[in-house]
């Protein structure tokens, strides 16, 4: 999925001689060969979206010649016990930037925080918790490994945990902002309530670091180190591993390691990496944080193409995915770079029709009369008694043979033109109750106060049949189920309220009979 006709401007610039040139940047290595099957050595960082081989970032790397001595992760899994969401850096060789593939010689488990929930740590109006001091985010992709399987009620259960007097120890995976919010690709619970003495770790960015360089902050924790490391300053991204003192939110470290993205790559090396833009350095170049730290990306407009937004939208806190090769001075010399947007849209029923109908690995699927498309960043998770590992598009059955459940997570993009939805994650479940059924999105009509319409399917409530929610789980205040219907439909707000809806599919399915409505915490991306 590239933006073939910038990069062909930029082959065709690069023809005449041209070489990359930014300001300030130092020098420069020649593009020649990107997007044309020439094949380079490169790492990958992200999110793993599937298997069969390893996929990141679009790319199957082939992950055969991978074993215990070049699979990396603090938790001693193996490559077998890979999970989708799970955060990871692939160092590969023969990557190739047309046939999607390489060949992964490493493959590094990277994950954000590991660690008890802070006291009273679940915010269920922004679908957030915090997590040593971290401030941690969930949306409809966020992989919640053994919490609560399926639906939107994952960090509901962790609230109730905290209810009951527990602080869990969680490992979460994602990228920070440039805010330092963590927005999370995975989630897994180690244990439901503080487990004394066990070691932890946090990645972050240092800050109000004291004139000795033992104590620094990173988010709202305290670390103490008796032997810093060499070069340690403020505003470096650092991994910091000890244990934890619950009683002051005081992290003991017995070591503090600099995060460097750029170790181990030549001149030339292919990177792509996905992460939030720090800060903007000049008008042709930035900051990117991903989850080994932060990097500088040079870009041109002559030889940088831009997908799924512009120029326009490259401003601190944006999440994007940028290609490119490392230059000389540790820089990146961007060829690409894609922007991801906010999944606010979530559909939970049978799927109906598939096309093409089998034999491919992208297509579209058919949920709600709704057509949702798949490309190359879409995540497949299997959690089904299938629990099959290498799930993908071409595993999906669509109705009337089996007529697969699944839990779409997906976005609107008008990129090309026309407005697609487009999926950034698929989960085939067991079963789905009849009146089980899940439509999320931002309202785009409200009438009658009684009708909702979510992607140009109506939805039905009823005074006496239907939960009206706030977004922390709550019902609406009133003093009959009237008063809170009314009070529901006051609070909703055409183009910009993004609200679940849940209940029984109509037939055709333009309409939803719904048992319950909730508003839900917009998530920017």
């Amino acid at each position: 999925m590239k933006n073939r006709q910038g990069v062909a401007v930029m082959l065709g610039v690069l023809a005449l001689g041209s070489i990359l040139a930014m300001t300030s940047c130092g020098p420069s290595v020649d593009l020649t060969g990107w997007s044309n099957g020439g094949n380079t050595d490169g790492t990958g960082i992200g999110p793993v979206t599937g298997f069969g081989s390893v996929i990141v970032n679009g790319v199957k790397y082939d992950d055969t010649g991978i074993d215990n001595t070049s699979f990396f992760d603090d938790h001693g899994r193996t490559k077998t016990e890979l999970m989708a969401g799970m955060m990871v850096k692939v160092t590969a060789t023969g990557v190739n930037d047309v046939s999607g593939t390489g060949t992964a010689t490493k493959i590094e488990v990277q994950r954000h925080v590991d660690g008890p929930m802070d006291d009273n740590g679940v915010d269920l109006a922004t679908n957030r918790l915090r997590v040593m001091g971290q401030s941690v985010v969930s949306d409809t992709t966020t992989v919640f490994d053994n919490v609560v399987a399926g639906g939107l009620i994952e960090l509901a259960a962790i609230d109730n945990l905290v209810k009951a007097g527990k602080r869990p120890e969680f490992e979460i995976h994602g990228i920070a902002d440039n805010t330092g919010t963590i927005h999370a690709t995975f989630i897994h619970m180690w244990f439901d309530n503080v487990a004394t003495g066990r070691d932890v770790q946090v990645r972050g960015t240092v800050a109000n670091l004291n004139p000795t360089r033992t104590v620094f902050t990173l988010g709202t924790i305290s670390v103490n180190i008796s032997t810093p490391p060499v070069g340690l300053a403020n505003g470096l991204f650092v991994e910091v591993k000890g244990t934890f003192r619950i009683s002051d939110n005081t992290l003991l470290a017995t070591g503090v390691t600099i995060e460097d993205p750029t170790a181990g790559q030549s001149a030339g090396d292919l990177v792509k990496a996905e992460g939030y833009v720090n800060r903007i350095i000049s008008a042709t170049q930035f900051e990117l944080v991903s989850s080994d730290g932060s990097q500088t990306v040079n870009w041109s407009t002559a030889t940088t193409a831009f997908k799924d937004g512009t120029v326009a939208d490259l401003v601190a806190g944006a999440r994007i995915e940028v290609e490119g090769k490392r230059n000389l001075d540790k820089t990146v010399a961007a060829a690409e770079i894609s922007f991801r947007k906010p999944s606010e849209i979530r559909l939970e029923t049978v799927v109906t029709a598939k096309t093409p109908p089998a034999g491919t690995q992208s297509g579209s699927l058919t949920l709600f009369g709704k057509t949702v498309f798949v490309n190359a960043l879409t995540q497949f998770k299997d959690d089904s008694n299938v629990n099959l590992n290498t799930f993908n598009f071409n595993d999906i059955v669509a109705f009337p043979l089996t007529g697969d459940n699944l839990v779409v997570s997906a976005y609107m993009d008008n990129s090309t033109g026309a407005t697609k939805i487009i999926a950034s994650r698929i989960e085939r479940i067991d079963s789905i109750a009849v009146d089980g059924n899940i439509i999320q999105g931002i309202v785009e009509a409200k009438s009658g106060g009684a009708l909702l319409t979510i992607l140009g399917i109506t939805i039905q409530t009823f005074p006496g049949t239907t939960e009206f929610l706030q977004a922390d789980g709550t019902p609406f205040p009133g003093a009959t189920t009237n008063d809170r219907q009314a009070n529901f439909f006051a609070a909703v707000i055409e183009g910009q309220s993004v609200v679940k809806a849940r209940g029984t599919a109509g037939s055709p399915s333009v309409l939803m009979t719904a048992n319950e409505v909730q508003i839900r915490p917009t998530i920017d991306n």
